[in-house]
Formats: structure tokens, C-alpha cells, sequence
């Protein structure tokens, strides 16, 4: 229940007891199964600067935060499926009085489609967009478009046939799995060569805040391991009944295709937990990390946009 949350444009801060009720919210909404604006995410990122706030109006939760993939400037995202203009004209002129940009970004497009555009610059935020994967496609890899990852797999499981390949999935974060997270936060390679042009510097930061959280929001874990060394640590999150997330994958680079055939495993365990999509979440507009992204062939895009007057 949303207790105590102030009328726009008066803020509180958000914290973990407001999941609760936000995630009924982020359910009824529609808005799964977006991760970036997901309760558990929202707690990690858009929460870096320790500054996340919320306010309603109308009956739109509108969230504030510092955006630290972009200049540490404030953004305001408003969550309701559908947006209404009146909303949007307020929020523009509190960004204004604080002489702050009058623009929104990281809007899912969703809920946008009944702002009025003669009003509105609605644009495509492609740098926000989140890339979906099918789990019974990447679980299979049948078909001309998945020629070259089935081939990335098949070379894997020949160059490690002699090998102890250990795959454990875990349905709760325990502490076994927490240890090993923790250990290899600062052993394990967090760039490939895809990546190297802007190492995120972020992420060690970030995975120590999700394993804070990872009982309370029940995550999962899957570690493989090649002859009992850990080449490989995905950290999971049910979006919904359909969808999971990929908070953090990280992998041991030296070990060739291993994120690829990571990539597969996770997809047929989740598959078979009746789990139909996975969330890669987006790529930041880092050049690397989206032909990476795109090279796991998404079956669909999550799209978001950005907001501004046309006219102020």
C-alpha cells in the first residue's frame, strides 16, 4: 500500500519497505517486465547516489534520482500505464523552477501512448532499450540464425569433453553461493574485449548492493565451474511469472565461449522452470556492449523514450 507518499512536487526517500507495495504496483501497471524501473533494480541503480525519492500525483508514482550513466544529472521517471499530459506539464515545470533540464528520459514507451505529441517531443531512447531473449530459442539454438552460437556451444563441449563441467543453479541466494560471489568480485575479469572501451566501474558496487538484497527479493544463482575452478557467476531475478532478469553474468574471459554456453544453460534451466524470457537488460549506448548484446540474437526489444515541450 502506498502510505505516507507525498503529492508532487513534495519528495520522500525510497527505500526497501516501499518495494512492497511497489511491486504490486509495477504488476497492476503493466510495467513488467521492464528491470531497469523493477523493485529490486530501482533499489541498486537508480539508487547509486543513495538519493532515490518518491512522490505521486494523480495517481502516478513519480520517482527522482540521480542518473549516474548521465552526468549524474536528475531524471524523473512517472509510472502509470497511461501517462496523462497534465502530469507530464507539472513535472516540466518543477524541472524548470529548479533550472534543471525540461526533458525526461528512460520512459518505457508503453506508457506514453496517449501523451499528446503535438504537445510532447517524444523520442526513441535507444541507449535505454532492454534486450529480451526467448529461452526455449536460446535453450535449443535450432535454426540458420542461431548457426553461430549453436557452433560457439558445440566447440565448448568439445575443447571441455575430458573436463568436470559442475553447473549449479540455486533456487535461493545462500551463502554458499554469496561466498563465492564475493570472491570472485574482485578475481574475475569484469570486461571482454567487446566492453574494454568503458570499463563499468559501477558494477562491483552494484553486486555487493543485489547481494544485500538477494534474500529479500529472493534471488537465484547459477556457478559453473571447470575442473572445480569457477569460470562463470550469473545472479537472477523473477521479474514475473514469465520473465527473469540478468542482474549481473560475469565470466572468466581465458575460458573461450564460456559466456555463450552460459548464455545456454541458464536459458534451459529457466526454461524448464517454466520461466519463458530472459531480461539482458540494456547497454548503455556502450558501442561494445550493444554488438555484444545483439550477437545473443533478442527476439524482441523492451523500447523507452524520451520527453520534452515542444514548445516551452
Amino acid at each position: 500500500m502506498k502510505n505516507k507518499i507525498p503529492k508532487f512536487p513534495n519528495f520522500r526517500p525510497f527505500d526497501i519497505n516501499d518495494t512492497l507495495w511497489y511491486e504490486s504496483y509495477y504488476l497492476k501497471e503493466g510495467l513488467n517486465p521492464y528491470a531497469d524501473i523493477s523493485p529490486g533494480d530501482i533499489l541498486v541503480w537508480l539508487d547509486a547516489n543513495n538519493d532515490l525519492s518518491v512522490s505521486k500525483l494523480n495517481g502516478t508514482i513519480i520517482l527522482r534520482y540521480t542518473n549516474i550513466f548521465n552526468n549524474n544529472q536528475i531524471n524523473i521517471i512517472p509510472l502509470a500505464n497511461s501517462l496523462h499530459d497534465l502530469v507530464i506539464e507539472k513535472i516540466m515545470l518543477f524541472l524548470i523552477e529548479n533550472d534543471l533540464p525540461p526533458e525526461l528520459h528512460e520512459i518505457p514507451s508503453i506508457i506514453c501512448n496517449k501523451l499528446d505529441r503535438n504537445q510532447w517531443l517524444i523520442k526513441t531512447d535507444r541507449d535505454g532499450y532492454e534486450y529480451i531473449l526467448d529461452t526455449s530459442q536460446q535453450s535449443t539454438l535450432q535454426g540458420s540464425n542461431y548457426y553461430r552460437l549453436r557452433n560457439n556451444v558445440n566447440l565448448f563441449e568439445r575443447v571441455h569433453s575430458d573436463d568436470v563441467i559442475d553447473i549449479k543453479y540455486y533456487n535461493e541466494f545462500n551463502d554458499e553461493a554469496k561466498e563465492v560471489f564475493l570472491h570472485h568480485i574482485n578475481t574475475m575479469p569484469f570486461n571482454n574485449r567487446n566492453e574494454a572501451s568503458q570499463e563499468n566501474t559501477m558494477e562491483p558496487i552494484a553486486i555487493r548492493k543485489n547481494l544485500e538484497y538477494a534474500s529479500f527479493f529472493h534471488k537465484k544463482a547459477l556457478i559453473i565451474k571447470i575442473n572445480r575452478k569457477v569460470v562463470s557467476i550469473s545472479m537472477i531475478s523473477f521479474l514475473d511469472k514469465n520473465t527473469a532478469a540478468i542482474n549481473h553474468l560475469k565470466v572468466d574471459y581465458s575460458v573461450k565461449n564460456i559466456f555463450r554456453y552460459t548464455v545456454y544453460q541458464l536459458s534451459k534451466i529457466l526454461n524448464e522452470n517454466g520461466i519463458k524470457e530472459i531480461n539482458f537488460e540494456q547497454d548503455l549506448g556502450i558501442e561494445g556492449l550493444r554488438e555484444f548484446k545483439k550477437y545473443l540474437r533478442p527476439s524482441r526489444f523492451l523500447k523507452k523514450n524520451s520527453i520534452c515541450a515542444r514548445h516551452l
